[in-house]
């Protein structure tokens, strides 16, 4: 049984590399296929008011004077074959989500496009961010008109209050500004406050360093293995090398015997024959 560990011990040990090897592989093999159209949405805020102005603009691989941009709204395509899809004046109908392609890309990411009616909107780029992003808030009027001692709040609590300026930037979020958001602001002398957003900041993208770390440790764990393989390896050989020593000199130690106990009848013989002779 101890010679047949050593072998499966090895295998594991192999296939363990060749996992390693495939998980490594596998963004470049992902990557054989065609790269993805990319859509971006101008002014960057997914949520908008019913007239505002938005504008979807589409980027990839193309063939100059052919009109090869296909244009996606919730998952139906309609006719419009340009790189870049204005809407003048938004309406509730034109939420929903929008993607793109070319005839040498694949489907580009989802965009999502929020439509609402209201006076005052606080804006986002997006609801989830990744720890370490950049994030901007707007405080946006209905027809963009002046706004005034403007307040932004996370979790009611006032944040900033400003007469004039609109936006509220944090450089680099963490798990802290999760949560609910709301502004209020003048239109004249009437007070508006904005629906509520809730925001999200999930964990940080894997540094190069972890990645480097985590590669280590796998090169770690598949060296220890190895060396434990060897090392069982290599006791067992010596144990059946013993074991074959013991056995080959217990048949020496027979044959000795049997040679002695042989030669010990020989002698008896003699001297029973010169025995016999004298008489």
């Amino acid at each position: 049984m101890g010679r047949l560990w050593v072998p499966q011990l090895v295998t594991t040990s192999r296939s363990l590399l060749l996992w390693v090897a495939l998980l490594c592989l596998a963004p470049a093999i992902r990557s054989n296929g065609p790269p993805k159209a990319s859509l971006t949405l101008e002014p960057p805020w997914f949520n908008v008011l019913r007239e505002d102005n938005v504008t979807f603009i589409c980027e990839g691989f193309q063939t100059p004077g052919e009109e090869s941009i296909e244009w996606f709204h919730n998952g139906s395509s309609f006719p419009i074959h340009q790189d870049a899809y204005n809407i003048p004046a938004v309406n509730i109908k034109d939420s929903g989500e929008y993607q793109c392609r070319t005839k040498q890309t694949a489907l580009s990411n989802s965009v999502k496009l929020q439509v609402t009616s209201d006076w005052v909107l606080l804006q986002v780029e997006r609801l989830e961010f990744m720890e370490g992003d950049s994030m901007m808030l707007r405080c946006h009027s209905w027809r963009s008109k002046p706004l005034y001692k403007v307040t932004y709040y996370h979790n009611d609590k006032a944040l900033k209050y400003d007469s004039q300026s609109f936006r509220y930037v944090v450089s680099q979020v963490n798990y802290t500004h999760s949560g609910s958001y709301y502004c209020t602001g003048n239109l004249g002398k009437m007070t508006y406050v904005s629906p509520t957003v809730f925001i999200t900041v999930q964990g940080g993208k894997p540094s190069t360093t972890k990645v480097v770390i985590i590669a280590v440790a796998l090169l770690l764990v598949i060296a220890t293995i190895a060396a434990a393989a060897l090392y069982y390896y290599k006791r067992h050989k010596r144990a059946a090398n013993a074991s074959d020593e013991t056995g080959r000199i217990e048949v020496e130690n027979s044959m000795s015997f049997s040679f002695l106990k042989d030669t010990d009848n020989l002698e008896e013989e003699a001297s029973g024959h010169s025995i016999y002779q004298n008489h």
